[in-house]
């Protein structure tokens, strides 16, 4: 993760985060000069963690704040940086064991299933493509069929997003339509056959529509008017799917989306328990803050109940036990007037947003017994699978 510019300038849909750049010479000089670490200690750390399990960049060293000497070593190794992530995550949803991860990251079918199945999910409104066909669902083949859906035919407000994709990268929320004028929730404006053309160019293999969420009131008054998701991560060990941790993504004042690398959002630690607020971040690295109210409402952020909490864990344990062959899945849940709302499966969660929103590394000794116990399940199923297979030659 790092930060990036909110929105693209030029066009109406949000452009993803940045790649990782190397550390500034200035960033290395501030910590030695605030923490007063050598820049030849903060080499040595970093080329100690780069390898194994960990796998963590110079860049996230420097955005999990790795660098603090209050943080003993040990405690340091139990972090990961994204190449570690994902390897892990591989362990805990093998391919061989888990074919139906293609499935659950189509962001379309994902979600009719969920509606067929009467867990409550968004409502997808039309899809705009140029070769996909989804039943009775209305598809747009071109900018001019777009345009006159979301001219005639879209009910507002409405959030677009890429059929596939990762980290709000293309997506859009649309609060209203005034004539031909689009007003979106950032507070610009789209001409609609602009819109049109620019969602058709970026994204011809499919763009989805769907009913835009409205948070809770209490969790509106607290963060505003923007839907921030609640990130649950379950896990199943062979033992039936689990909540692990949670956080809440709180979207920046003017964003359209919750992803955390977007400049003035806010990542809050929940109390799995209690969905309480434990603590709440703005920012990465040196620039990083602890709040102890929200920066725009004033509210008191720590202590702050969620409503709908054992619903909102129900819900994600129950999306899980669809798929009971993945050892761990990352919901993102739109906690609303009606009840929680699964948006999203993430096969490939980044545990990064529980290890910002903490300061505790994913190996921990908390959870690092589930992730081996979560791995050893897998293992033995892919032994079984790979068993059966060579039987049958």
């Amino acid at each position: 993760m790092s930060d990036a510019s909110m929105n693209a300038p030029q066009g109406a849909l949000l452009v993803g985060p940045d790649a990782p750049k190397k550390p500034a010479a200035s960033m290395i000089a501030q910590v030695m000069q605030d923490h007063g670490v050598h820049p030849l200690r903060q080499m040595r750390e970093i080329f100690a963690m780069r390898g194994g399990k960990q796998k963590l960049g110079s860049n996230e060293y420097y955005s999990l704040r790795l660098y603090d000497p209050a943080i003993p070593m040990a405690q340091k190794r139990e972090f990961l940086g994204q190449g570690g992530i994902n390897a892990l995550n591989t362990a805990m949803n093998p391919p061989i064991a888990v074919p139906t991860r293609s499935f659950v990251g189509n962001k379309l079918l994902y979600t009719q299933l969920l509606e067929q199945l009467g867990i409550a999910t968004a409502r997808t409104q039309a899809i705009s493509s140029g070769h996909l066909s989804v039943g009775n669902m209305p598809v747009m083949r071109d900018a001019e069929s777009l345009a006159a859906f979301l001219r005639d035919d879209a009910t507002y407000p409405i959030f677009g997003k890429p059929y596939f994709g990762s980290l709000s990268e293309g997506s859009v929320r649309i609060d209203s339509k005034e004539g031909e004028t689009l007003r979106l929730a950032n507070g610009e404006a789209r001409p609609i056959a602009d819109f049109a053309a620019e969602v058709m160019d970026r994204y011809p293999g499919g763009f989805l529509f769907q009913t835009a969420l409205d948070p809770h009131p209490e969790m509106a008054r607290i963060a505003g008017p923007a839907i921030g998701c609640v990130r649950v991560l379950t896990a199943n060990d062979g033992s039936g799917p689990k909540p692990v941790y949670a956080v809440w993504k709180m979207p920046a004042p003017t964003a359209m989306s919750d992803n955390f690398w977007q400049e003035g959002s806010l990542l809050a630690d929940l109390d799995l328990s209690t969905g309480a607020v434990k603590s709440c971040i703005r920012g990465t690295g040196p620039a990083a803050e602890q709040l102890a109210r929200h920066p725009v409402s004033g509210a008191t952020l720590e202590g702050a109940l969620l409503p709908h909490w054992q619903e909102t864990l129900d819900i994600a344990v129950q999306a899980h036990a669809v798929f009971p062959e993945f050892g761990v899945c990352g919901f993102d849940i739109a906690v609303t007037h009606e009840g929680p709302k699964v948006l999203e499966c993430n096969d490939n969660p980044s545990h990064m947003l529980y290890q910002m929103g903490t300061g505790r590394g994913l190996h921990n000794p908390d959870l690092a017994p589930i992730w081996d116990r979560v791995v050893d399940r897998q293992d033995k199923a892919v032994a079984r699978m790979q068993a059966a297979m060579k039987k049958k030659r």
